[in-house]
């Protein structure tokens, strides 16, 4: 009989025990699911909070990059000793969030004249909605002229001479994406 009892009194307690366990475990798993119901309430304060930050449209962002870019412009053409010859501004997502970002492409051409590219190249800007920020220039070793911009990616065609191509129309072209890797283009 004493040994029913004390079967008894083991069983009692091990169920016991295993009630505790189920509890602590239902206790820790309320509180992960806690723990991420606050996260998800703070990643929508955020969201709400960058939605109420004034948006600006986009052709707003552009005058922002060519400004940024005419503020920067007369250190580039002192560096080569020229002229802006061309500047162009084209827009698409090239950052990969959704908005359309800015490139301007512009070539430069010698102060004493004549019919030749000293320099040419594009600057990038992301634009956040709120602001524009340059991230990257581009200046290759060789000549190029923009494609497009599409699929999160600008494409640029180089150009190179034949033997037999006069100075105004080089002819060997071969299309070429560009790749942005921090504040590097190539």
């Amino acid at each position: 009989m004493k040994l029913g009892y004390r079967l008894l009194i083991l069983v009692i307690m091990l169920t016991s025990l295993g009630c505790n366990n189920a509890t602590e475990e239902k206790q820790k798993e309320l509180e992960l699911k806690e723990k991420k119901l606050a996260l998800k309430e703070k990643d929508l304060e955020l969201r709400t909070a960058e939605s109420n930050q004034k948006k600006i449209p986009l052709k707003d962002a552009v005058k922002l990059a060519e400004a940024q870019f005419a503020k920067y412009l007369p250190t580039m053409l002192n560096a080569h000793n020229a002229y802006l010859d061309s500047q162009d501004t084209f827009t698409g997502d090239f950052t990969g969030d959704g908005l359309e970002d800015i490139a301007i492409y512009f070539s430069l051409a010698p102060n004493e004249g004549g019919n030749t590219i000293v320099a040419q190249g594009l600057t990038l800007y992301k634009n956040t909605g709120s602001a524009v920020n340059v991230i990257a220039g581009y200046e290759p070793d060789y000549m190029f002229s923009f494609l497009k911009i599409t699929k999160g990616k600008i494409y640029v065609e180089k150009l190179a001479y034949a033997e037999t191509d006069g100075r105004c129309c080089p002819s060997i072209k071969t299309t070429h994406a560009l790749t942005i890797a921090g504040s590097k283009v190539y």
